[in-house]
């Protein structure tokens, strides 16, 4: 046995030792011997699941004195307890050695610009002590509030050497640049290297990235729950970080290892890690894993990140992930700025943003990814579409990107999806009982079970336009203003043709006062799409005459209040609205 080999057993071995140190380890491992467990035996000791991790609570899964712990991250989740994360002093210098040994190779001379928010996760911190460590100049651009073409004007003025941030910020900096004129992949001449971490970043991304700025593209996957887990080299092959982690990818269903090279749920055993440690950790994400040679000398195992489970979606036989979609949408030329793909029954609807939008062929676009996806694609072009690039030289803050809009009705977890339509039934139900706390409770559920329903979120946001209408503090009112906001924008983007969500955008721009971002001429695009979809009740048409009202417009607010009238004839706010249009016109 190689002298590597055997340090990962020693390895494994203080592991199952420190595990049980752990409240949540030492009930969940309670019936297992342990003391005969090396790698080859792994497989036969439980899986350890983020739901378990979120009961379990911060200090439960902890396994050293909370004093030893010197750092705290935790994993973004919408709702309930988050997965945690622990670090010593040790767990910090481990992810700097790791950092340090990816394809970059930092050095003193190296002027790196963090463009990683500083939150609850580790890679800023981590980017930033890997910079000290090396006696590298740091410029610490997190803040989500400065403008790109402040970020562009440090990187020439301080001729910054190295960029890391998330994929899209990159992609964002160089669409900044070409608006103020700048060739990113010539203007920037002391730029030798960017780093990339927090999305998948397939073959096609890399190199659309690498053009784009005409460096190395260095990825780093990870998770927040257990650090790093592969790196890549300057030969572009993402290793194992194997003197740290065991990664083994599982069947679905979780019987067995897939072969090597196969698409498989990776479950990841974290060996070095003091203060948190994680055994067989099913992080949701799919991977492959497979040995192969490298030109940088690596003896590693290659790894490949293909997407979350949970964004994974299936026509038939035909299984695509996050990576799949994103090959395609990278292979076209030009590639977009900006894009979306949403499922359709038998295919994707694909929207694409570029401002070279007019070199493309729609046919020919249809027709390329049809052939790539193995599924049926339309598609829509156009410039600005998804990306307001008015924005870019705004103070405006960065939301995490939605490319792809699954169907509800296509989660892989059946008995999730039944769940969820129960839980949006009841709180109908609630709702239109007006019992709104009951049906917020039930929204809320919702929105926990699956994030990702557009629906979950545009029924959320109609709780909390009722409790604004009967909220007597402002307080209040600007707290749930607040809250209904960001329930709408999330729907919107998870899906921007539900009517649903259009409807409440629509409610929310015709009832906020002008100076506050309310517009009743595009409130009125916004109910007129919703009636056009099918919705057609007394509410929809009373919403859609005061609009008119507000826009000086009372023979359309009259039409529209016949529509009403004529489906409740005695609906009282209708019949005053109508007065008030027939006095108006005849003024």
């Amino acid at each position: 046995m190689s002298d590597d080999k055997l340090e990962r057993e020693r390895k494994l071995k203080d592991l199952l030792v420190r595990l049980t140190d752990s409240p949540f380890y030492k009930r969940k491992l309670a019936d297992y011997n342990l003391m005969n467990i090396g790698l080859k035996q792994i497989s036969t000791l439980p899986i350890t699941v983020k739901g378990e991790l979120r009961k379990a609570g911060a200090l439960d899964h902890l396994a050293v004195d909370r004093k030893e712990a010197v750092h705290y991250c935790e994993s973004f989740g919408t709702s309930g307890e988050p997965a945690s994360a622990w670090f010593t002093k040790e767990d910090l210098e481990t992810g700097i050695r790791q950092i340090k040994g990816c394809g970059v190779r930092f050095d003193k001379e190296d002027i790196v610009l963090l463009r990683f928010p500083h939150g609850l996760t580790a890679t800023a911190f981590l980017m930033q002590q890997t910079c000290l460590q090396v006696g590298a100049t740091i410029i610490p651009e997190y803040s989500t509030v400065t403008p790109y073409p402040k970020v562009l004007d440090l990187m020439n003025r301080l001729n910054v050497t190295i960029i890391a941030g998330s994929p899209r910020e990159i992609e964002l900096l160089a669409e900044t640049a070409r608006l103020l004129g700048l060739n990113s992949s010539e203007h920037f001449s002391s730029l030798r290297a960017i780093i990339v971490t927090g999305e998948v970043v397939g073959k096609r991304r890399k190199e659309h990235l690498k053009q784009k700025w005409g460096v190395p593209i260095i990825d780093i996957y990870g998770t927040a729950e257990t650090a790093n887990i592969a790196a890549m080299c300057e030969h572009g092959m993402m290793h194992v970080l194997e003197q740290d982690v065991v990664v083994e990818a599982l069947k679905e269903d979780g019987s067995g290892l897939v072969k090597p090279g196969e698409r498989g749920l990776a479950a990841i055993t974290t060996l070095s890690h003091q203060a948190s440690p994680l055994l067989r950790y099913l992080n949701e994400d799919v991977i492959s894993v497979e040995q192969g040679l490298c030109a940088c000398g690596q003896t590693e195992s290659k790894l490949v990140h293909y997407g979350r489970l949970k964004d994974r979606i299936r026509f038939g036989e035909i299984v695509l992930d996050d990576k799949d979609i994103q090959d395609a949408i990278y292979s076209l030329a030009p590639v977009p700025d900006a894009w979306k793909a949403m499922q359709q029954e038998n295919g994707f609807h694909m929207i694409l943003d570029s401002e070279r939008y007019a070199d493309w062929s729609l046919e020919g676009i249809q027709v390329q990814l049809s052939e790539m996806l193995k599924v049926t694609v339309t598609a829509e072009i156009g410039f600005g579409t998804l990306l307001n690039r008015d924005e870019l030289a705004r103070n405006v803050a960065s939301k995490r990107q939605v490319y792809i809009c699954k169907r509800d009705n296509e989660d892989p977890d059946i008995s999730s999806f039944i769940l969820l339509r129960d839980l949006l039934r009841r709180g109908y139900n609630e709702f239109m009982s007006c019992k709104y706390e009951k049906a917020q409770q039930l929204f809320e559920e919702a929105v926990a079970l699956s994030p990702h329903s557009a629906e979950a979120h545009a029924w959320l946001a109609a709780v909390y336009g009722r409790k604004i209408d009967a909220a007597w503090s402002l307080t209040e009112k600007i707290e749930l203003f607040s809250m209904l906001e960001n329930e709408i924008t999330t729907a919107l983007e998870i899906d921007p043709t539900l009517p649903l969500a259009r409807r409440m955008n629509g409610s929310k721009l015709l009832n906020t006062p002008d100076m506050l971002g309310g517009d009743p001429a595009v409130a009125i695009n916004e109910f007129r799409y919703c009636i056009d979809q099918g919705m057609n009740d007394v509410e929809i048409w009373v919403s859609l005459a005061e609009c008119y009202m507000k826009t000086d417009d009372p023979v359309k607010a009259i039409e529209a209040l016949k529509a009403a009238l004529a489906l409740e004839p005695m609906h009282e706010r209708a019949a005053q609205l109508l007065q008030q249009a027939k006095k108006r016109k005849h003024l």
